[in-house]
C-alpha cells in the first residue's frame, strides 16, 4: 500500500518520517531501509491499519545508532498511533506532555531514553493504555494517580526511576494488571491491601524502596502470582502462619527487611517454589530443609538471620532433601560443613561464611555436583587445614579469607578466576606455585599472612589479572618491572607492608588501567616513576613510609581522577608549590593529601589549596551520595575490593578500612614549612584536617594537620569557613598572636591541638572550645583562660565573630523595631502551652515577688514578677489558677519588651569595642560568655533600686531566655552592642 493515503491530509514526507527530515538521527539500520518510493507501511518499525492505511505502530526501540534522539513532537502528525516503542533512544530531554493526546494509545514504552523531569499523572489514566514502561530513566520522577474503575492497564514498569509517594489503594481497580515493576524507586508507605483484587497479577516487584509495615497476607492468596520481590524495604513484623495456601509462587524474595519471628511453614509447602531469599532479616527459627515440597530449589538464601539449620538428617529422609543450585547459609550458626551436601548433584554455588566451622576442609567438597561445582565461600570461620588430595574440578571462585589456615599457600584450582587466601597464617608459597597461576585469574589476595620470599615474575604473565593484593606479608627483594608492563588489565596493585626494596622500576604503559596503587610501608628508594602519568584512571596513589627521595610530583595533577595522594614518611624535599603549571594547576578530584614527615620547605602553597576543587566546593553542591571508595568488576566473576588508607588522627596512625567518598584530609605536618598560614585555606569548604589564609577557602575539609613545621604569623580567622572541620593540629610551630575567636564557630571540631607555639591572650570560650583540656594549649606561655586554669585578669578578650547570616545583615544596617505595651499582659491570658522557644536557666521557686498580673507599675516590679513566674520548660508565664501566658518569639516584642512606645536599634559592627559590655563583665568579674541566666536573674533579684542597670540586666535576660538563646547555656551578650548605640531611646522610660 502506498503512502498516498495521507496526501490529502498531510504532506507525505511529514507523515512517513523521511529520514532526511529527522535531522538529529545518525545512520540507523531501520531508517536506512526506509524507501520513500515504496509503501511506508512496509518500512521496518512501522505498522499500518489495513483498512485506513494510517500508521498505528512505531517501533524504533534499542537501535543504539540513534545518538541524539529526534524531535518527539513530530509524533503529533501520527494521531492514529496506538503503539509507541522508543526504548533506548537517547532523548536527553524533559518528559513531553504529548502522549496523552493519542486517544487510541495502548502501548507506550520509553525505557532508557534519558528523560528527566516529572511525568504527568494523566499519562497513566489514558483509558486505552495497556502497557507503560518508563524504566531506567534515572532522572525521571513523578507519582502514581488514583486509578479509575476497570482500567485497561496490564503492565506497569517504572524500575530505576525517581518515582515516589505511596502505591495508591486504587491500584486494586486495575483488574487486568499482570505485571508491576516499581523496583529501585523512592516509593514509601504500606503495601495496599487492595492488591488482593488483582487476580491476574503474575509479577510484583517492589524491591529497593521504602515500603514499611507488615506484608499483607493477601499476597499469598493471589491465584496467578508467580514472582514476588519485596527485598530492600523497611517491612517489619511477623509473617503469620496461613492455611490452605495454594499460591503458584515460584520466586519469593523478602531479603533485607526487618521481618522477625519464625519462618512460616507454608513457605516450605509452596509446590512451585524455585527461589527463596529471606536473608538479612531477624528470623529466629530452627529450619528443617526436608520440609520443602519442591524437589528443586534453584536459589535458597537464609544468610544473616538468627536461624539454626538442622543438618543432621537420617538416611531415610535424605530423599526428601531438595536439590539446590545456589545455597547460602552464611551466619546460620553452623559448626561443621554439613554432610548432607554430599548428595547435592546440581549445586554450583555454596556460601557457608561467617559461621563457627572449625578443623579440616574435607576433600569430598570438591566433588559436589560431580566436579561441576563453581563457587565456594568458607570465609570467616575457624578452619585450620585442607585435606589432600584437592581435585577442584571446575571450581572458579574460592574464598578462604579470615580463617586459621597455615603452612603453604594451597595449590590453586586450574580454572580459578577468584582466589582469596587473606587473613590467615600462611607462611610459604610453593616453589611451583608460579607455574600454576591460572590463566584466567582475575583476583588474587594473600593479604595479612606471614608469607616470605620474592614476587615472582610469573605474575607478569597473568594476562587477565585485575586485583593483586600481597599486602602485609614478609616479601622482600625488588618489584618486577614487568608487573604492570605486560598486564593492561591490572586495576588494583597492593604491596603495602612488606620488605620490598630498590627503586620503583615499574613501567606503566599508555594502556594502563590502574585504579589504585599502594606501595606503602616498604623500603623503596629512588623517584616517583614518571610513566605513572599514563595511568589516567588512577584514583589512589599511596607511596607512604618508604625511602623515596624526590621533589613534589606536580605532574600528577594531570591525573584528573586522583582522589587520594599519600607521600608521608619519605625523603621528599623542596617546595610543594607548582607555579610552572599556571592556570593548569588544578587537582579536580583530590580529597586526601598527606605529605607529612618529609623535608618539604618554603611557604605553604596558596596555589595548591585553591586548586583542590573537590574540597573547595560545598558538599551540597556536589550532588553525589556518600559511598565507600571501592572497585567492582563483573560479570565473569564478581569482584568487590575495598580501598583503605592510613592517616594520622589525634597523633596516632590509623587505618581507615572504609574511606567515604566525602572524606577529606590535608596533612602537611612534620616538614620545614615556614611563613604564615594562607587565608585561602578558609575556602576549602569540605576540609575535615589543615592551615594558610587560603586554608580558609577549603570549606569541605574534615582533617587539617600542619604541626611540626616552622610556621609563623597569626592563626588566620578565615579558618571559621571550615564548617566541616573535625580535627585541627597546628602544634609545634612558631605561631603568635591571639587564638581567633572565630574558632568557636567550628561546631564539629573534635580534635584541637595548638600546643607549643607562641600564642598569647585569652583562650576563646564556647560550648565547643570548652571541651578541650589543657593539653590542647600547653607550651604557650602567654595564654590564659578557663581551659588551662590561668586567670586573665586585666587582659581584654577579642570580640566575638559575626555569624555569617548576621554579618550579611550588618552590611545593610538592618533596623530592628521593638514595640511593647506592658498592659497587654492581663489581656493576653490563654490556656494553651507554647511549643517553641529557647531553654532557660531561670529559677522559679521564689514567691516573694508575686503580684497582681494586671499591674502597670514600675518595670522593676513587673520584671521581678515575670522572673518568678516564668516556666522555662513550657515557655510560658504562670498567671495563677491554672492559667498561663504563652511566650513565643512573635509576641515577646509586643508583650514583654522595652520601652514604652517604639524604639529603634541599628545593627552595628559587633567587632567594635563596647564600653557597656566591658563594664558589665567587670561587674560579674567574668570573661566572654560565662554569665549564666541564673546568675543574671539572681543579680536582678538583689537590685532593689530598679535603675538603669536593672533595665539593662532585664533586657539581657529577656533576650537570652526568650528571643535569642546562645546554645551554650550562657547569656546573650551581643545585646550590649545594641544598647551602646540605642541606649537613650531604647532604655530610658
Amino acid at each position: 500500500m502506498l503512502c498516498m493515503h495521507w496526501v490529502s491530509v498531510f504532506p507525505i514526507k511529514s507523515l512517513c518520517f523521511s529520514r532526511y527530515e529527522l535531522k538529529s538521527l545518525t545512520i540507523l539500520p531501520k531508517l536506512v531501509l526506509w524507501d520513500e518510493g515504496a509503501d511506508c507501511c512496509r518500512w521496518p518499525g512501522l505498522s499500518c491499519n489495513a483498512a485506513t492505511g494510517y500508521i498505528t505502530s512505531l517501533d524504533l526501540s534499542y537501535d543504539y545508532s540513534i545518538r541524539g534522539g529526534f524531535n518527539v513532537s513530530l509524533l503529533h502528525k501520527l494521531p492514529s498511533l496506538s503503539v509507541i516503542r522508543l526504548d533506548g533512544v537517547n532523548f536527553s530531554a524533559p518528559f513531553p506532555d504529548l502522549f496523552t493526546d493519542f486517544t487510541n494509545l495502548t502501548v507506550l514504552t520509553l525505557a532508557d531514553c534519558d528523560f528527566s523531569g516529572t511525568v504527568p499523572q494523566k499519562v497513566f489514566q489514558v483509558p486505552t493504555l495497556q502497557t507503560i514502561d518508563l524504566s531506567y530513566n534515572f532522572m525521571l520522577g513523578g507519582s502514581l494517580p488514583d486509578f479509575p474503575e476497570n482500567g485497561s492497564l496490564k503492565s506497569l514498569t517504572l524500575r530505576e526511576t525517581m518515582f515516589s509517594g505511596n502505591l495508591p489503594e486504587s491500584i486494586g481497580n486495575l483488574r487486568l494488571l499482570s505485571h508491576i515493576d516499581l523496583a529501585y524507586c523512592d516509593f514509601s508507605g504500606s503495601i495496599p491491601v487492595s492488591i488482593i483484587k488483582l487476580s491476574k497479577l503474575v509479577e510484583l516487584s517492589l524491591s529497593q524502596n521504602s515500603f514499611s509495615g507488615p506484608i499483607p497476607a493477601s499476597l499469598f492468596f493471589l491465584p496467578s502470582l508467580q514472582t514476588l520481590y519485596l527485598d530492600g524495604n523497611k517491612l517489619s513484623g511477623h509473617i503469620n502462619e496461613l492455611r490452605n495456601v495454594t499460591s503458584p509462587l515460584e520466586y519469593l524474595d523478602l531479603s533485607r527487611n526487618n521481618l522477625e519471628g519464625t519462618i512460616p511453614l507454608f513457605f516450605f509447602h509452596l509446590q512451585n517454589l524455585t527461589s527463596l531469599d529471606l536473608s538479612s532479616n531477624k528470623f529466629n527459627s530452627i529450619v528443617h530443609l526436608t520440609k520443602f515440597k519442591s524437589q528443586y530449589i534453584e536459589t535458597l538464601d537464609f544468610s544473616n538471620n538468627n536461624l539454626v539449620i538442622e543438618t543432621t538428617i537420617s538416611t531415610s529422609k535424605l530423599p526428601l532433601l531438595p536439590q539446590f543450585g545456589y545455597l547460602n547459609l552464611a551466619s546460620c550458626n553452623l559448626q561443621k560443613i554439613p554432610d548432607i551436601l554430599k548428595s547435592q548433584s546440581k549445586l554450583w554455588w555454596l556460601d557457608l561464611s561467617n559461621n563457627t566451622i572449625s578443623g579440616e576442609i574435607p576433600n569430598w567438597i570438591w566433588g559436589i555436583c560431580n566436579g561441576q561445582f563453581s563457587r565456594l565461600n568458607l570465609s570467616h570461620n575457624s578452619l585450620t587445614h585442607m585435606k589432600e588430595p584437592m581435585e577442584y574440578g571446575s571450581l572458579y571462585s574460592l574464598d578462604l579469607n579470615s580463617n586459621m589456615l597455615s603452612g603453604q599457600i594451597p595449590r590453586p584450582p586450574p580454572w580459578a578466576m577468584y582466589l582469596d587466601f587473606s587473613n590467615n597464617n600462611f607462611s610459604m608459597i610453593p616453589l611451583d606455585f608460579a607455574d600454576q597461576i591460572p590463566y584466567f585469574l582475575q583476583f588474587f589476595s594473600i593479604a595479612k599472612n606471614r608469607v616470605s620470599g620474592k614476587i615472582s615474575t610469573s605474575w607478569c604473565r597473568a594476562a587477565y589479572l585485575k586485583v593483586l593484593d600481597l599486602s602485609y606479608n614478609a616479601l622482600h627483594g625488588t618489584i618486577p618491572s614487568c608487573l604492570v608492563q605486560n598486564n593492561s588489565n591490572l586495576v588494583v596493585v597492593n604491596l603495602r607492608g612488606n620488605h620490598l626494596s630498590g627503586e620503583i622500576s615499574l613501567k606503566f604503559q599508555q594502556s594502563c588501567s590502574l585504579d589504585a596503587l599502594d606501595l606503602s610501608q616498604n623500603l623503596l628508594e629512588g623517584k616517583v616513576p614518571p610513566s605513572l602519568i599514563n595511568c589516567t584512571e588512577l584514583r589512589i596513589l599511596n607511596l607512604g613510609n618508604n625511602k623515596i627521595s624526590d621533589t613534589f610530583p606536580c605532574w600528577l595533577n594531570k591525573l584528573s581522577n586522583l582522589q587520594i595522594l599519600v607521600l608521608h614518611s619519605n625523603h621528599f624535599h623542596g617546595s610543594v608549590s607548582c607555579p610552572m603549571l599556571g592556570v593548569n594547576n588544578s587537582w579536580p578530584s583530590l580529597q586526601v593529601i598527606d605529605l607529612s614527615s618529609n623535608n618539604f620547605s618554603g611557604h605553604l602553597p596558596t596555589d595548591l589549596f585553591l586548586a583542590l576543587k573537590a574540597i573547595l566546593v560545598e558538599r551540597n553542591e556536589l550532588n553525589s551520595k556518600a559511598d565507600n571508595l571501592h572497585f567492582t568488576s563483573f560479570p565473569e566473576v564478581w569482584i568487590y575490593y575495598q580501598d583503605s588508607v592510613i592517616l594520622s588522627i589525634k597523633g596516632q596512625r590509623y587505618t581507615i578500612e572504609k574511606v567515604l567518598s566525602t572524606f577529606t584530609s590535608i596533612d602537611f605536618s612534620s616538614n620545614q614549612f615556614e611563613g604564615s598560614i594562607p587565608e585561602s585555606v578558609g575556602e576549602l569548604k569540605q576540609l575535615y584536617l589543615l592551615i594558610p589564609e587560603s586554608v580558609g577557602e577549603l570549606k569541605q575539609l574534615y582533617l587539617l594537620n600542619i604541626s611540626h613545621n616552622a610556621l609563623t604569623g597569626n592563626i588566620p580567622p578565615s579558618l571559621q569557613n571550615l564548617k566541616a572541620l573535625e580535627a585541627l593540629d597546628l602544634s609545634f610551630n612558631n605561631l603568635a598572636g591571639n587564638i581567633p575567636v572565630q574558632l568557636e564557630i567550628l561546631t564539629f571540631l573534635e580534635v584541637l591541638n595548638l600546643s607549643y607555639n607562641h600564642l598569647v591572650g585569652m583562650i576563646p570560650r564556647s560550648t565547643q572550645l570548652d571541651t578541650f583540656d589543657a593539653s590542647s594549649f600547653m607550651g604557650n606561655k602567654g595564654l590564659c583562660g578557663f581551659q588551662i586554669n590561668v586567670s586573665c585578669t586585666g587582659i581584654d578578650e577579642p570580640a566575638s565573630p559575626i555569624p555569617e547570616s548576621e554579618e550579611k545583615e550588618s552590611t545593610h544596617h538592618v533596623d530592628i523595631y521593638i514595640s511593647v505595651a506592658l498592659g497587654f499582659v492581663a489581656a493576653k491570658r490563654v490556656r494553651e502551652a507554647p511549643s517553641i522557644g529557647c531553654s532557660s536557666q531561670l529559677p522559679n521557686d521564689d514567691d516573694d515577688f508575686v503580684e497582681d498580673p494586671a499591674i502597670k507599675e514600675l518595670p522593676v516590679r513587673l520584671g521581678r514578677w515575670l522572673l518568678s513566674n516564668f516556666d522555662s520548660e513550657k515557655m510560658c508565664v504562670l498567671l495563677g489558677e491554672g492559667e498561663v501566658l504563652p511566650v513565643r518569639e512573635e509576641n515577646v516584642s509586643s508583650i514583654l519588651g522595652f520601652p514604652w512606645g517604639e524604639g529603634v536599634i541599628t545593627m552595628q559592627d559587633r567587632y567594635a569595642k563596647s564600653k557597656l559590655l566591658t563594664a558589665w563583665r567587670k561587674m560579674f568579674e567574668k570573661h566572654r560568655h560565662d554569665v549564666s541566666p541564673a546568675e543574671l536573674a539572681q543579680l536582678i533579684r538583689e537590685d532593689l533600686d530598679g535603675g538603669l542597670w536593672f533595665k539593662r540586666h532585664f533586657m539581657v535576660l529577656l533576650i537570652s531566655s526568650l528571643i535569642s538563646c546562645m546554645g551554650n547555656g550562657y547569656s546573650n551578650q551581643i545585646v550590649f552592642h545594641h544598647l551602646d548605640y540605642g541606649e537613650t531611646s531604647f532604655l530610658v522610660i
